[in-house]
């Protein structure tokens, strides 16, 4: 059990600042618990009367957590300050906005709880110590994603415009109260008759496209590029974070690595117990881009690999060319097929003072950028449950 408190998964972002004295936009370390990035950013916009967009971040830290990351603010005041489950205090100024490219990494401070006896993780600390895990995206990056309806990227990819706004406003995701659950599932029933769902919709952004639809039914480029570009490069990502995933699934089976399953959102993370050395040191070494039209792929096995994944669906890379999204495109990076933690080590193991009778353990560890502390528990309590 992990996150029964906010201070249980503790991530502070390491960041290399071109800090400038002179810089127009502000540095801050924003403290947060109890929000996700996303939602305190536009809650921030509001409180500052700034356009979301002159607040920039690195990376979504998820809101069940106690973390510390940097943001900039195009703005000359001191926003430095206390708010409700935040603080943001000031780190000095910049030439350029914070972004992804950044970040060096996340340290992690995690409780592992309710577990019966810590002697069994021994072997399994070992091997992560030494050879790492498989860098899957972990459910995290798939929140937006409903089995039912499929990617909203997947349809924009096959020009399927009116399926890319279904997919968008009645996905039914985790998180979501029962009411609104309920709602989404009433659009979809009613969807193309933009009335009924005009009358459904809850947000200005609803409104918008189903009144353009309303009004222009032949009109549904229009009614997409209503959609914020931050929540289609979203959609992007996680359309990309799955043909990675289906990649390095294919990567693992074509080489005979035995390997268990633990389910996903978008499919099965695959993790071996134990590997060959040789199979160990190329997987640690291979890095498979992200889908694009331009891709650069340092080994040949993946990249036929990634090409069936395509077919399988329909797609080539040159579908990626979105000109009908023009402002959003989708960008290729490498990212390491393999991990491993850098200065892995165990703070503490004893007694749980939530769960009398039972023990915990507090591990330490950096990661690079992008990589999920969730996938390593993932793997961690695997091992448990190993023969």
């Amino acid at each position: 059990m992990i996150k029964a408190r906010p201070e249980d998964f503790i991530v502070e972002e390491r960041a290399d600042l071109p800090l400038s004295a002179a810089g127009r936009f502000a540095v801050y370390r924003l403290h947060k618990r109890g929000w996700n990035t996303s939602d305190l950013v536009r809650h921030l916009a509001r409180l500052f009367c700034l356009p979301p967009d002159r607040i920039a971040y690195g990376g979504k830290k998820d809101k069940h957590g106690q973390t510390a990351q940097f943001i900039t603010i195009e703005d000359a005041a001191d926003r430095s300050g206390t708010g409700k489950d935040y603080r943001l205090e000031a780190a000095g100024r910049m030439d350029r906005p914070m972004g992804p490219d950044l970040i060096r990494a996340n340290d992690f401070s995690i409780t592992i709880r309710d577990l019966s006896d810590l002697r069994v993780l021994e072997p399994a600390l070992d091997r992560i110590r030494a050879g790492g895990f498989p860098n899957w995206f972990d459910d995290q990056r798939f929140r937006s994603y409903d089995s039912d309806r499929g990617f909203f990227a997947e349809k924009i990819l096959r020009r399927h415009w009116n399926g890319a706004l279904q997919v968008f406003f009645t996905s039914v995701t985790p998180g979501l109260s029962g009411r609104e659950r309920v709602r989404r599932r009433e659009l979809f029933r009613v969807w193309r008759d933009w009335k009924a769902c005009r009358a459904i919709a809850t947000n200005a952004l609803e409104r918008a496209v189903f009144d353009v639809l309303r009004t222009r039914p032949e009109d549904v480029g229009e009614a997409l590029h209503r959609i914020p570009e931050e929540e289609t490069a979203m959609q992007f990502a996680v359309f990309q974070a799955h043909l990675w995933n289906e990649t390095l699934r294919r990567i693992l089976r074509a080489r005979n690595i035995a390997a268990a399953e633990v389910p996903g959102r978008e499919g099965p993370y695959l993790f071996w117990r134990e590997i060959p050395e040789a199979d160990l040191s190329a997987l640690r070494a291979l890095h498979l881009p992200t889908a694009a039209a331009k891709m650069e792929f340092p080994d040949r096995e993946a990249e036929i690999l990634f090409h069936a994944v395509l077919a399988e669906k329909s797609l080539t890379r040159a579908d990626f060319r979105t000109r009908e999204l023009r402002r959003v495109r989708f960008q290729s990076f490498l990212r390491p097929a393999a991990v491993v933690p850098v200065d892995f080590r165990v703070l503490e193991r004893g007694s749980d003072e939530l769960h009398p009778g039972r023990k915990k353990i507090v591990l330490r560890f950096a990661l690079p950028r992008g990589s999920y502390a969730t996938i390593l528990v993932k793997y961690l309590a695997l091992s448990r449950s190993s023969p």
